[in-house]
């Protein structure tokens, strides 16, 4: 897809400029993308490269450099090498010869060489090229391209066929910047602007290049640092890798942290600020630096008045920094800053950091200089950080909240609290962990492990190690090590324990266990007062209900989570979640809940919980048969950093889900294959059962029948072994039934239409009337058909989401052509297809459409381009020449012919002669 070719260049947030040049590669003519540098402009042309390869164009490319420019011809020679011998060997003798001399390919020989040869010579190249293919010509950086290049190229671009050849060229936003060639540009002619990124398209690219750490608060501050430059965020990035804790401190309610300055701006911005400023402008500023925002008021409670106003009027002079509104002083840049930091010697900062600390009204702020002006242990500075870090918990702050308990844990002197620092070092891998910063997480359990001295703080940190990403069965064993190190009941840590091991039993399929440990979590974590404990296990309590068909006491655990939702404050995620995952299809107030939570989740800082809210969403909209919500679901969550570490299942059923009711078989695919192994490797039964469910439907969608029932069989297995009822709503048994049909397996759709009942009397009605639609199927592959169309014409007043709807269309659709009824049978099975096209669902809507053609003059199945392709290739015309005479590229003719042999039922062009009654001609080579 164009989408994945753009991430795999890191371009993000270049949605429309990408949509643009898409429609000059496709339809031709030309486009000037212009561009600060760094903001992705050569990117960019790199995927417009790809893209123009994929669509059976050839592509001839030109990147001169700034040294280029002054070389006669350096742009033409490049464009030349990239021409075939043959084309170049086909051109008039004198034009041929200009362009020899011209290239330095041979030596000028008689009299001069006539001015109008080169251009000519470039023309005749460029015609023939596009003569036997589409070209597309990518001219990057432009604006050092040498002028012969320029004068020849400009000639010959005058007089192109813009269908044939399509141009896109690269600019800086100079006036004068390749205005020569851009002014000869055919039409349609189209300019696209490149802006700085947005903060979250930075925050993808940085997660992209640089790793799933760089949460929205990190990647923030860097996009603001960079100003939207993506080049720039990556070496500011890049060196904040280094060394991370020293500049992770994070943007609080604007007041910047510090970055390191590039090594490339170093000595630049180095200069601005130490040679430039006078000492006491450096002194004044630098409050203003370690601060990250400070106001004239402020400053003057810290600098006196004469001071402060020189130091104010020499920054303004030398450019570095302004009073703006609200009499706030901010630099120009933000690197300014960072560099004015960095020339600052380390007892100045800590000068500064204490007067701050002593000055600013803020706590949070306050407890941050703290931090930075001490350099031994002070419970006093780790009693206000910690008191710091729960007001920034409370603002939402949640990265910074860690932060500042991971300092509080290096302020704690080990010999006044033994016990303090091992406290605040769990708190700050907690915190870290809910804002979604697994690696920050890891580092703060490393040393809180280091200090854990009794058993309970053993079992603490035994605990939390289960809980990282990592392999299924380590961290089972690590929970069960954690219980016998832990206390007897009336422990917040036994309550814990209880509730992950639940968790962990869940996923290996043990639902008895799950039950009787949940049951026991939430109880005990009632006891000490636990609400966030007792209410994860209230949840785990009903998805155990759900999956394991129980519901005798289901309605009382929902009625127990709405009471304690109801009285404590509790986090969105754990609040909205239990109503959104198990919601029916069609409940209203499903997509709103879990809405409502994504809000309050990005409010609260806990990025963390973010990929469990995103796939209630995705699979809400997907149950729904809303798919084009879903996609753009998903793509909201790629934007938001939600899927925070990378062993991450939930984002990989996200991508499937959506990838196969697309249409985009392949992708699905090989996706489902890798998170199945994946979960196979770890133990994860749960899990696994979900991805073989989606394998299978991927292969049913296919209709590649025997290759679906593998995984279906294997599911049907652990069904069976678990004793599971329910997966998610998933009502994986129809395409069970669906695969067993089609290879006469019929055995094994009883044994599908048993699961669907089981499923159904468990609280799923749509997996009643799914059963009821495999059911009539079976008896009409028994024979009788008019009791299976009088089951299935039924069925059409059953509720069942639409695109389960549409399998039922097609059901009765198939039936009624099997029982010789024509005209009924194309109706139902074209209101069938017209259902899945609406849904956006292209491949079922194909297989409806092509059980009609059976029953229909196939030719009035293709669309106009594909009925133009099929009497050209009937003809016996080429691919070569049905694209040259149709203006489009091979490979668009050879998908057309693709779609027809399907539609047609056809596999060679003598068989599509005879379908459209052509005579066929001879075939060319």
């Amino acid at each position: 897809m164009d989408e994945e070719l753009a991430a795999a260049y890191g371009l993000f947030g270049r949605e429309d400029a990408l949509g643009v040049l898409r429609e000059v590669v496709d339809g031709g003519g030309s486009a000037v993308v212009i561009g600060e540098p760094g903001l992705g402009k050569s990117s960019l042309l790199k995927v417009v490269d790809q893209l123009a390869q994929r669509r059976g164009r050839r592509v001839l490319s030109v990147g001169p450099t700034q040294f280029d420019r002054g070389l006669p011809f350096a742009g033409l020679a490049e464009l030349v090498s990239q021409c075939p011998e043959t084309v170049f060997d086909r051109l008039p003798g004198p034009q041929r010869r200009a362009l020899e001399v011209a290239l330095q390919r041979a030596e000028p020989e008689g009299g001069d060489i006539d001015a109008l040869a080169v251009p000519l010579a470039v023309r005749g190249l460029l015609t023939q090229l596009y003569g036997a293919e589409p070209v597309t010509l990518i001219v990057d950086d432009a604006q050092w391209l040498d002028q012969a290049s320029v004068g020849s190229l400009g000639f010959a671009l005058r007089t192109i066929d813009p269908r044939r050849l399509s141009v896109v060229l690269a600019s800086r936003p100079d006036p004068g910047a390749a205005a020569e060639l851009i002014r000869v540009l055919v039409e349609p002619r189209r300019e696209v602007e490149l802006r700085p990124l947005p903060d979250w398209a930075i925050g993808q690219l940085l997660r992209k290049r640089l790793g799933l750490r760089w949460t929205p608060p990190m990647s923030a501050g860097v996009a603001r640092a960079s100003g939207g430059n993506p080049f720039l965020a990556l070496m500011i990035a890049l060196a904040m890798q280094s060394d991370l804790s020293k500049w992770r401190w994070s943007s609080q309610e604007g007041h910047e942290p510090i970055f390191p300055v590039p090594p490339s701006l170093a000595g630049l911005l180095g200069e601005k600020v130490s040679v430039l400023l006078s000492q006491d402008a450096r002194d004044v500023l630098l409050l203003v630096s370690a601060a990250g925002r400070l106001t004239v008021s402020q400053l003057q409670r810290m600098v006196e008045e004469t001071r402060l106003r020189s130091a104010l009027e020499a920054a303004a002079d030398a450019d570095v920094a302004r009073v703006g509104a609200g009499a706030l002083v901010a630099f120009t840049h933000p690197l300014l800053a960072s560099a004015l930091y960095d020339a600052a010697a380390p007892d100045a900062r800590r000068r500064t950091h204490r007067m701050l600390a002593e000055k600013l009204e803020d706590p949070v702020e306050r407890a941050r200089h703290r931090a930075q002006s001490i350099v031994a242990p002070d419970e006093a500075a780790a009693g206000e950080l910690e008191r710091a870090a729960e007001i920034s918990r409370s603002r939402g702050a949640q990265q910074l909240a860690g932060e500042l308990l991971e300092a509080a844990a290096l302020a704690t002197p080990s010999d006044v609290d033994a016990s303090g620092s091992f406290r605040r070092w769990i708190g700050a891998m907690d915190t870290y962990l809910g804002a979604g910063d697994v690696l920050a997480a890891r580092a703060a359990l490393e040393n809180a492990s280091a200090v854990a001295a009794s058993a309970e703080e053993r079992a603490q940190v035994l605990l939390r190690k289960a809980r990282l990403p990592g392999n299924l069965r380590a961290a089972r064993s690590l929970a069960e090590e954690a219980f016998r190190l832990a206390p007897a009941a009336g422990h917040e840590v036994r309550a814990e324990i209880l509730q992950e091991l639940s968790e962990y039993h869940r996923m290996e399929g043990h639902g008895r266990l799950t039950l009787r440990l949940s049951r026991l979590a939430a109880d005990e974590a009632a006891a000490v007062r636990r609400t966030d404990v007792q209410l994860m296990a209230l949840n785990q309590r009903l998805n155990a209900e759900w999956l394991w068909g129980i519901t005798d006491r289901r309605q009382e655990t929902v009625e127990q989570l709405e009471r304690l939702i109801a009285s404590t404050e509790v986090s969105a995620a754990e609040g909205v979640w239990g109503h959104g995952f198990h919601a029916a299809w069609n409940d209203p107030t499903a997509e709103r809940g879990i809405r409502e939570g994504i809000r309050r989740t990005v409010e609260a800082g806990r990025y963390g919980d973010l990929s469990s809210l995103y796939i209630c969403l995705i699979m809400c909209h997907v149950r729904g048969s809303r798919i084009a919500d879903a996609r753009k679901a998903l793509e909201e969550a790629d934007r938001s950093g939600a899927w925070a570490n990378d062993f991450n299942l939930q984002e990989q059923l996200a991508r499937i889900l959506v990838a196969e009711y697309s249409g985009e078989l392949d992708e699905a695919r090989g996706l489902a294959l890798e998170a199945a192994e994946q979960s196979r490797s770890h133990g994860i039964t749960y899990w696994l059962a979900g991805f073989l469910a989606q394998l299978g439907f991927v292969e049913v969608s296919a209709g590649n029948w025997q290759a679906a029932l593998e995984p279906l069989r294997e599911l049907a297995d652990i069904f069976a072994t678990t004793e599971l009822v329910d997966l998610e709503q998933l009502l994986w048994p129809v395409d069970y039934a669906d695969a067993a049909l089609q290879v006469g397996a019929l055995d094994e759709v009883a044994a599908a239409i048993t699961l669907l009942r089981r499923q159904g009397a468990a609280g799923r009605p749509e997996a009643t009337v799914a059963a009821d639609r495999c059911q009539a199927l079976l008896t009409a592959a028994g024979g009788d058909l008019d009791t299976a169309i009088a089951a299935l014409r039924q069925l059409r007043d059953a509720t069942e989401c639409p695109f389960e709807a549409g399998r039922s269309r097609l059901a009765l659709g198939q039936v009624y052509r099997r029982a010789g009824q024509k005209g009924l049978a194309v109706e139902t099975l074209n209101a069938a297809a017209a259902t899945f096209e609406d849904l956006g669902v292209p491949r079922w809507a194909e297989r409806a459409r092509a059980d009609s053609g059976r029953l229909t003059p196939r030719t009035s199945l293709l669309t106009a381009t594909e009925h133009r392709v099929a009497e050209l290739v009937a003809a016996g015309r080429s691919n070569h020449e049905t694209a040259a005479q149709l203006f489009m590229s091979v490979k668009t003719v050879e998908a057309n012919l693709t779609r027809i042999y399907r539609k047609l039922a056809v596999r060679s062009r003598t068989e599509l002669a005879n379908h459209l009654n052509t005579p066929p001609g001879p075939k060319t080579p």
